[in-house]
């Protein structure tokens, strides 16, 4: 009976702070249907459904609200989306568009179909289409210069870190990382001062050791690595402590990283992956693994984890959140088969709402204002 009083007390609060200020608009994407829905946040009603490409996957939302871009990680390309319409603008490709094989061999159809015209694999790879479905040198982190007006983009399969300009989509450079020992997939991104973090991994499954590799931010250039667990899942900046927050997907930790290779350990549960800035010093982890979010505070130097179920039934898989425009709640995207959006409640931590969405969905995005 506490439980449910504590609920409707929460689902009470999210409504009023709904009712005070206008609905945000929030992005979804699909890994499973190439589509990024986007959601009122006052009604949960899915108002657009955008076809992107193939596994759609990180999301980031340009400085001044008017740009979301997705990395299409199965088509080579990032979508750009214009907010306010909630339309697909263009797509553009993180890295060429190949005429050989890694053999020597030449690539006919590419010839054939002119693909290096195409702004995205999938113009010709996707259901139905030309085989393999999934193309390319899998684009993943996404990092956004602070004016907006460059992307970096890292990519799984080729080890390389491009630079594109967002107003011509021209790739300006291309930084080819180095593996660290056998870590060399470049998962996630994040800026710290003046460096770019990186997190490296080894090819999954794997227990070998990961690392950060620190680059300059003018240059690109390498500034030294950090040594990480197995399989890093995200990067957080914490630039108030001067360093970088990495969830250990293969463990029960994040943990807290300087240039220096000092590392602060903090317990979440089994399966950290995506990580979330909240108010007053929090970060929320989103405990893929257990079925659960943690909440670290760093003032108080403490972690609580809560199970996100309802009625004995989990919401399985959190895979990444992002904050309300009043930043009193939480969207948590959970990506098992039966996916769901949850709206989590900061203050009391209890889910005040939920909407069913795709199975197999990853990142989500919140922008304040409402519909036109």
């Amino acid at each position: 009976m506490a439980g449910a009083v504590r609920h409707l007390l929460a689902f009470g609060l999210g409504a009023a702070c709904a009712a005070s200020v206008p609905p945000d608009r929030i992005f979804v994407s699909h890994a499973g249907s190439a589509s990024i829905s986007v959601l009122d946040s006052s009604s949960l009603s899915v108002r657009e459904r955008i076809e992107v490409g193939l596994l759609p996957h990180n999301l980031v939302v340009s400085p001044d609200h008017r740009t979301l871009y997705a990395a299409l990680v199965g088509s080579q390309a990032v979508a750009e989306i214009d907010v306010a319409s909630a339309r697909l603008r263009r797509t553009f490709l993180t890295a060429p568009v190949p005429a050989m094989r890694a053999d020597g061999s030449v690539i006919q159809a590419h010839r054939d179909q002119n693909a290096f015209a195409h702004a995205t694999c999938y113009d010709c790879h996707r259901d139905g289409g030309a085989s393999p479905k999934y193309a390319g040198d899998r684009p993943f982190g996404l990092l956004l210069s602070p004016d907006g007006r460059s992307l970096l983009v890292s990519h799984l399969r080729s080890s390389d870190v491009a630079m594109v300009d967002l107003e011509t989509a021209a790739i300006e450079r291309v930084v080819h990382l180095e593996p660290a020992g056998a870590a060399s997939e470049p998962v996630a991104l994040a800026r710290q001062g003046n460096e770019i973090w990186v997190a490296l991994r080894p090819p999954q499954p794997s227990t070998q050791p990961g690392a950060l590799r620190r680059l300059d931010e003018a240059t690109l250039a390498p500034l030294g690595d950090v040594p990480t667990g197995s399989d890093p899942g995200a990067l957080l900046a914490l630039p108030e402590h001067g360093r970088v927050l990495v969830s250990n997907f293969e463990s029960n930790t994040v943990t807290e990283h300087d240039a220096r290779g000092a590392a602060i350990p903090h317990e979440a549960a089994p399966g950290p992956l995506g990580l979330l800035a909240l108010p007053e010093q929090r970060v929320l982890v989103l405990d893929y693994y257990s079925n659960a979010v943690t909440f670290l505070d760093f003032r108080a130097a403490s972690s609580s984890t809560v199970a996100l179920g309802h009625d004995g039934v989990p919401f399985a898989n959190p895979t990444h959140a992002a904050l309300s425009s009043d930043a009193r709640s939480a969207w948590v995207v959970t990506s098992g088969t039966e996916g769901h959006l949850l709206q989590i409640d900061l203050s009391s931590a209890a889910i005040v709402r939920d909407v069913s969405i795709d199975g197999l969905s990853f990142d989500v995005a919140v922008v304040p204002g409402a519909f036109r």
